[in-house]
Protein backbone atom coordinates (compact mmCIF):
# COMPACT_ATOMS: atom_id res chain seq x y z
CA UNK A 1 0.00 0.00 0.00
CA UNK A 2 2.98 2.25 0.66
CA UNK A 3 3.16 2.97 -3.24
CA UNK A 4 -0.19 3.60 -4.00
CA UNK A 5 -0.69 6.58 -6.71
CA UNK A 6 -3.16 9.17 -6.88
CA UNK A 7 -4.83 7.74 -9.96
CA UNK A 8 -5.43 4.63 -7.49
CA UNK A 9 -6.19 7.04 -4.98
CA UNK A 10 -8.96 8.47 -7.06
CA UNK A 11 -10.46 4.88 -8.49
CA UNK A 12 -10.73 4.22 -5.11
CA UNK A 13 -12.58 7.14 -3.91
CA UNK A 14 -15.09 6.43 -7.09
CA UNK A 15 -15.23 2.99 -6.47
CA UNK A 16 -16.49 4.42 -2.85
CA UNK A 17 -18.73 6.98 -3.63
CA UNK A 18 -20.46 4.78 -5.96
CA UNK A 19 -20.60 2.33 -3.19
CA UNK A 20 -22.60 5.00 -1.09
CA UNK A 21 -24.69 5.90 -3.85
CA UNK A 22 -25.87 2.15 -4.36
CA UNK A 23 -26.93 1.76 -0.63
CA UNK A 24 -29.10 4.69 -1.20
CA UNK A 25 -30.83 1.52 -3.64
CA UNK A 26 -32.24 -0.62 -1.52
CA UNK A 27 -35.40 -3.35 -1.82
CA UNK A 28 -36.44 -4.36 1.43
CA UNK A 29 -37.45 -7.91 1.62
CA UNK A 30 -37.91 -8.06 5.60
CA UNK A 31 -37.43 -6.21 8.50
CA UNK A 32 -33.76 -6.89 8.50
CA UNK A 33 -33.03 -8.48 5.05
CA UNK A 34 -32.39 -6.42 1.81
CA UNK A 35 -31.01 -6.67 -1.32
CA UNK A 36 -28.20 -3.59 -2.35
CA UNK A 37 -25.79 -3.40 -5.17
CA UNK A 38 -23.46 -2.02 -2.75
CA UNK A 39 -20.79 -5.50 -3.62
CA UNK A 40 -20.20 -4.65 -6.91
CA UNK A 41 -18.08 -1.77 -6.42
CA UNK A 42 -16.25 -3.33 -3.39
CA UNK A 43 -15.15 -6.43 -5.48
CA UNK A 44 -14.93 -4.10 -8.84
CA UNK A 45 -11.98 -2.32 -5.83
CA UNK A 46 -10.49 -5.61 -4.75
CA UNK A 47 -10.40 -6.72 -8.28
CA UNK A 48 -8.25 -3.59 -9.68
CA UNK A 49 -6.41 -2.94 -6.17
CA UNK A 50 -5.97 -5.46 -4.67
CA UNK A 51 -7.26 -7.21 -0.92
CA UNK A 52 -5.79 -4.06 1.01
CA UNK A 53 -7.22 -1.78 -0.79
CA UNK A 54 -10.34 -3.79 -1.22
CA UNK A 55 -10.78 -3.87 2.32
CA UNK A 56 -10.59 -0.18 3.00
CA UNK A 57 -13.00 0.51 0.20
CA UNK A 58 -15.48 -2.31 1.88
CA UNK A 59 -14.95 -0.52 5.22
CA UNK A 60 -15.06 3.61 4.12
CA UNK A 61 -18.62 2.44 1.79
CA UNK A 62 -20.63 1.12 5.29
CA UNK A 63 -18.96 3.99 7.50
CA UNK A 64 -19.98 6.88 4.35
CA UNK A 65 -22.86 5.54 3.74
CA UNK A 66 -24.26 5.16 7.49
CA UNK A 67 -22.94 8.76 8.07
CA UNK A 68 -24.94 9.99 4.36
CA UNK A 69 -28.51 7.64 4.78
CA UNK A 70 -28.45 6.06 8.41
CA UNK A 71 -31.03 3.39 8.45
CA UNK A 72 -30.24 3.03 12.26
CA UNK A 73 -27.87 2.56 14.92
CA UNK A 74 -24.29 2.30 13.71
CA UNK A 75 -22.88 -0.97 13.94
CA UNK A 76 -19.02 -1.72 13.17
CA UNK A 77 -19.46 -5.47 12.82
CA UNK A 78 -20.94 -4.88 9.55
CA UNK A 79 -18.03 -2.38 8.72
CA UNK A 80 -16.13 -5.51 9.29
CA UNK A 81 -18.00 -7.58 6.91
CA UNK A 82 -17.76 -5.31 3.60
CA UNK A 83 -13.76 -4.49 4.44
CA UNK A 84 -13.65 -8.89 4.22
CA UNK A 85 -15.75 -8.80 1.37
CA UNK A 86 -13.13 -6.33 -0.23
CA UNK A 87 -10.09 -8.84 0.94
CA UNK A 88 -12.00 -11.99 -0.26
CA UNK A 89 -12.54 -10.04 -3.87
CA UNK A 90 -8.92 -8.74 -4.06
CA UNK A 91 -7.63 -12.03 -3.38
CA UNK A 92 -8.99 -14.29 -6.13
CA UNK A 93 -9.39 -11.52 -8.41
CA UNK A 94 -6.46 -9.11 -8.07
CA UNK A 95 -4.24 -9.06 -11.28
CA UNK A 96 -6.43 -11.73 -12.73
CA UNK A 97 -9.33 -9.90 -14.50
CA UNK A 98 -7.69 -10.54 -17.81
CA UNK A 99 -7.72 -14.07 -17.10
CA UNK A 100 -10.03 -16.26 -19.19
CA UNK A 101 -11.55 -17.72 -16.37
CA UNK A 102 -12.83 -14.44 -15.04
CA UNK A 103 -16.09 -16.14 -14.38
CA UNK A 104 -15.28 -19.23 -12.90
CA UNK A 105 -12.96 -16.59 -10.13
CA UNK A 106 -15.80 -14.02 -9.34
CA UNK A 107 -18.29 -17.12 -9.25
CA UNK A 108 -15.61 -18.80 -6.73
CA UNK A 109 -15.15 -15.53 -4.78
CA UNK A 110 -18.67 -14.58 -4.96
CA UNK A 111 -19.84 -18.11 -3.27
CA UNK A 112 -17.16 -17.84 -0.84
CA UNK A 113 -18.40 -14.23 0.01
CA UNK A 114 -22.11 -15.34 0.34
CA UNK A 115 -21.45 -18.66 2.60
CA UNK A 116 -19.04 -16.91 4.96
CA UNK A 117 -20.03 -13.14 5.19
CA UNK A 118 -23.74 -12.90 3.85
CA UNK A 119 -24.61 -16.20 5.69
CA UNK A 120 -22.19 -16.28 8.20
CA UNK A 121 -21.18 -12.68 9.77
CA UNK A 122 -24.24 -10.98 8.63
CA UNK A 123 -26.52 -13.28 10.22
CA UNK A 124 -24.14 -13.40 13.20
CA UNK A 125 -24.68 -9.27 13.55
CA UNK A 126 -27.75 -9.52 12.68
CA UNK A 127 -28.91 -11.75 15.03
CA UNK A 128 -27.09 -10.59 17.73
CA UNK A 129 -28.03 -6.71 16.77
CA UNK A 130 -31.74 -7.64 16.64
CA UNK A 131 -31.84 -10.54 19.48
CA UNK A 132 -33.63 -13.23 17.10
CA UNK A 133 -32.31 -16.35 16.63
CA UNK A 134 -29.63 -17.31 14.25
CA UNK A 135 -32.05 -19.85 12.64
CA UNK A 136 -34.56 -17.63 11.79
CA UNK A 137 -32.46 -14.94 10.02
CA UNK A 138 -30.55 -17.26 8.29
CA UNK A 139 -33.73 -19.12 6.53
CA UNK A 140 -34.74 -15.68 5.20
CA UNK A 141 -31.79 -14.66 4.55
CA UNK A 142 -31.12 -18.20 2.64
CA UNK A 143 -33.53 -17.11 0.19
CA UNK A 144 -32.50 -13.65 -0.41
CA UNK A 145 -29.18 -15.03 -1.27
CA UNK A 146 -30.17 -17.99 -3.52
CA UNK A 147 -31.87 -15.10 -6.02
CA UNK A 148 -29.22 -12.54 -5.89
CA UNK A 149 -26.74 -15.15 -6.40
CA UNK A 150 -26.83 -15.45 -9.98
CA UNK A 151 -27.48 -11.37 -10.39
CA UNK A 152 -24.75 -10.63 -8.66
CA UNK A 153 -22.43 -12.55 -10.41
CA UNK A 154 -23.30 -11.50 -14.01
CA UNK A 155 -23.45 -7.76 -13.08
CA UNK A 156 -19.88 -8.16 -11.23
CA UNK A 157 -18.30 -9.98 -14.17
CA UNK A 158 -19.93 -7.34 -16.57
CA UNK A 159 -18.83 -4.13 -14.77
CA UNK A 160 -15.62 -5.57 -14.44
CA UNK A 161 -15.01 -6.53 -18.27
CA UNK A 162 -16.36 -2.95 -19.12
CA UNK A 163 -13.50 -1.50 -16.73
CA UNK A 164 -11.10 -3.96 -17.52
CA UNK A 165 -11.17 -1.94 -21.41
CA UNK A 166 -10.54 1.50 -20.05
CA UNK A 167 -7.26 0.33 -18.45
CA UNK A 168 -7.78 1.85 -14.99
Amino acid sequence: MKDMSVRTMTAAALCVAVGVIFSFLRIPLSNITEITLTGIPIAVGGCFFGPAVGAIIGALIDVAGYFVHPTGPFFPGFTISNALIGVIYGLFLWKRWYNTRLLIRITIAHLIKTILISLGLNILWLSFFYGMPFKAVFMGSLVKEAINFAIEVALIYFVIRALSRLKI
